[in-house]
């Protein structure tokens, strides 16, 4: 943990996004509720999402069989630390995330997985540390991908690999934000502006054209046959069908 702890923002950030979490029951202070994840809700109202979560989940846990050599893992942005737990008996994980609450790393009561608070954008990790890097739903809470891409490719030792999953994609920048702009509404409506200010999907082309991973799509993102044949239709008639939601695994240049 950094000697000097987070700054007065990045406080009142985890502050503000613990509030909507949790009436949005997407955070519990029951212990049930992390156990449990991806496979079963206990608070019952996000069901959908998780059964995406699930799958991608399983994708994740298969591709990091495949990858020769993986022993350490970061899991970034790990919240309550259901992912971190749940590799836990097969790799030495270290779960990274700005709320130690009893909503996030607090949570977490797996005693092999090292706990440690910080900030994604100035990761308080040595180089070269791990040998793959898991983001999941969480490169999307900065505005600065950039940076996160660099730590993360920092940490990582030669060959390594990060796993995005679950951050929104948008085929350019204009849908990009315009969805930001929808974003800022809903957490205004929320009584918590300020959060926007944290939050900004990601584009095709700063994952293909980023200097530090070259990313290999393993799921596109588009949990249905209908949400398939509704993104091609958008597609061809030249609009935007809205973001995907995609498992990438990406290999440090």
């Amino acid at each position: 943990m950094p000697s000097d702890g987070p700054t007065t923002s990045v406080r009142q950030f985890v502050t503000d996004y613990r509030h909507v979490r949790l009436a949005e029951g997407f955070a519990s202070t029951n212990p049930e509720f992390a156990h449990q994840l991806p496979f079963r809700d206990a608070t019952g109202r996000n069901a959908a999402i998780w059964r995406v979560r699930a799958r991608h989940y399983l994708m994740i846990r298969a591709g990091l069989a495949l990858i020769p050599g993986v022993h350490r893992v970061l899991d970034l942005g790990a919240g309550n630390g259901w992912l971190a737990r749940r590799l836990a008996p097969r790799y030495r994980v270290t779960a990274l995330d700005l709320d130690a609450s009893e909503t996030g790393l607090a949570a977490l009561d797996e005693p092999s997985v090292e706990r440690v608070c910080g900030d994604l954008e100035a990761l308080p990790i040595r180089d070269g540390a791990y040998d793959v890097v898991i983001a999941a739903a969480s490169l999307h809470y900065s505005m600065r991908h950039e940076k996160i891409l660099a730590e993360a490719a920092r940490v990582l030792r030669r060959g390594g690999v990060l796993i995005l999953a679950d951050s929104p994609v948008y085929s350019d920048a204009a849908s990009r934000d315009r969805a930001w702009q929808r974003t800022l509404s809903y957490y205004q409506s929320a009584g918590y502006p300020d959060l926007a200010r944290r939050y900004r999907g990601l584009t095709r082309s700063e994952l293909a054209d980023n200097p530090w991973f070259r990313f290999v799509t393993v799921s596109p993102g588009l949990g249905s046959w209908k949400s398939v044949f509704d993104h091609l239709v958008g597609e061809l008639r030249g609009r935007s069908a809205g973001a995907r939601m995609p498992v990438l695994f990406g290999w440090k240049r």
